[in-house]
Order: C-alpha cells, then sequence, then structure tokens
C-alpha cells in the first residue's frame, strides 16, 4: 500500500479543506451571481427574495448590449489598446531585464533603482503633467494617447530582471564563446528559458491595461474611442440601471482575459519544463 493511501486526514487537515472551500465559495460567489444576473430576465432581477438559478435562460440582455450602437465599439478600442500596450511593453521588459540582468555597465544600480522608484510613485499624481504632455503631442482621443503612459512597465523590467538573473550566467559565457552575440543569445537562450515568465507578465500586463479605467476617461473625449470599462458604466443611467444588461456586458468583458489564460497556461507549463536547467 502507497505512503499517500496510508494518509489519515487529521482534524486540522479537515479544519484547513473546510476554510479553503468557504474562502472559494467567496472568492467565486460574486461571479457566479454576475453570471447568473446576466442570464435572468428584468423581472426576475427585480424579485425578491432573490434567485439563486434563474427560472429560465434569458438572452435577451445579451442581445441589448450587441445592438448597441457603441458597445462593439468599446470592446474593439479595449483589445487594440491592451494589445498593444501588452506587446510593446513585454517586449521592452524582455529587453530591459536582460541587459540588468546580464550586462555590467556604470551606474547599473542607480538607473534600476531610479526604475524602481517610480514604482512606488502613484499614478494620479503626475496624470496632470503626463495629460498636459500627451496634449501636446496631439494624442488626446487617439489609440496613442490611450497606450503611452502604460508601453513602459517599471514592474515588468523589474519582474524579468529577477527571473533572467535565474538563468545560469554560464550558458551565456559558453554562447559567447561559441561565437553567438548578444542578439542571438537573447533569442536562443535567454527568451526560451524565460517562456514562463513572460507568459505571467503578459497576463498580469493585458488584465491591467484591460481594467484600467482613469487614464481612458481622462484621455478619451469622443464616445467613439471610449474603452469597455467606460463603456460599461454608461449602461446605467441617471435613475435607473439595467443590471442585466451590465452584468451581460460584464460577462463579455471577461471573455478575452479567460481566452488569454487558457492560451498562456500552455506556455507556463511549458517554460517551467525548459527552466529546469538551474546553476
Amino acid at each position: 500500500m502507497s505512503t499517500a493511501s496510508k494518509h489519515k486526514f487529521t482534524l486540522f487537515d479537515i479544519v484547513c479543506l473546510v476554510i479553503f472551500f468557504i474562502l472559494l465559495i467567496i472568492t467565486l460567489f460574486p461571479l457566479y451571481f454576475m453570471l447568473i444576473t446576466a442570464f435572468k430576465t428584468p423581472a426576475e432581477i427585480n424579485q425578491v427574495p432573490v434567485t439563486i438559478f434563474p427560472h429560465e435562460i434569458y438572452m435577451g440582455n445579451f442581445s441589448k448590449i450587441f445592438h448597441d450602437e457603441f458597445f462593439l465599439r468599446y470592446f474593439l478600442n479595449s483589445v487594440i489598446s491592451s494589445v498593444i500596450i501588452t506587446v510593446v511593453s513585454v517586449i521592452g521588459s524582455a529587453l530591459a531585464g536582460y541587459v540588468f540582468a546580464k550586462f555590467k555597465f556604470p551606474l547599473k544600480s542607480v538607473f534600476f533603482y531610479a526604475i524602481l522608484a517610480t514604482i512606488m510613485v502613484p499614478f494620479e499624481s503626475f496624470v496632470v503633467p503626463l495629460y498636459t504632455f500627451v496634449r501636446n503631442l496631439h494624442g488626446v482621443n487617439t489609440y496613442f494617447g490611450l497606450v503611452i503612459p502604460s508601453i513602459i512597465s517599471s514592474f515588468g523590467i523589474f519582474f524579468m530582471k529577477q527571473n533572467m538573473e535565474q538563468i545560469p550566467d554560464a550558458l551565456v559565457e559558453a554562447a559567447k564563446i561559441d561565437g553567438a552575440g548578444n542578439w542571438k543569445i537573447l533569442r536562443t537562450i535567454i527568451m526560451p528559458l524565460s517562456v514562463s515568465s513572460l507568459s505571467v507578465l503578459s497576463i498580469l500586463l493585458f488584465l491591467t491595461a484591460w481594467s484600467d479605467y482613469l487614464w481612458p476617461l481622462i484621455i478619451a473625449t469622443s464616445q467613439k474611442m471610449f474603452v469597455l470599462e467606460i463603456g460599461l458604466t454608461l449602461l446605467q443611467d441617471e435613475y435607473f440601471t439595467d443590471y442585466g444588461q451590465m452584468m451581460a456586458g460584464c460577462a463579455v468583458a471577461l471573455v478575452p482575459a479567460l481566452i488569454l489564460f487558457i492560451f498562456f497556461r500552455r506556455h507556463i507549463m511549458e517554460g517551467i519544463a525548459m527552466s529546469g536547467i538551474k546553476g
């Protein structure tokens, strides 16, 4: 009989499992409630007491948002800006992380800690000069204006630098001995061994860009340039909120994040397997 089959649950194990499932239910219940509300009729949404399961599957809420004049435009704006921010920021973070992790140059620590210091500065403290700067570049109400503050990620640089430092220097030195240049080393050694880190960073940056509200609200002055986060707030008016329509919009907003996570899950596992070579 295996060791695992001989294991008996202690009282402590049972208490930990109970606490885990309670926390899991607390975490997932808002998501579940949002989804079931999206499939409820307006009458059932306003029903008291609240129903845990919808009496019937009602698709009218989704029909409303997809027939909205601007909803698909909001969705497209969010996709475009989030993808641009993610791609540019991940590439820049990987390059800067490689430089800080594997290169030696004067004032290296000073530059790195200066980058770290920017993480601690609240965005709200420099939003006014940032807006003035973007406006002088004629970036108001443009995709350029939406993405410019986020295409350089201080956290991404820090994250990639810390992960690339775990790659043995012996691999880099061996490649240099074989005549490989810095670009080839980055492309054939550093990047394949950093797939896991790049995947995690991509998910984090995409979710941050996708859920951004303050900056798009400031820089977008035309409804055609609003992102989905702003568009969802427009589904309510001064006197009435259509919760079914709003929850349907929130459900649609979850789709890209779920697709991204499912896609990168495989790459994360591959990256972990490939990064098993540790010095």
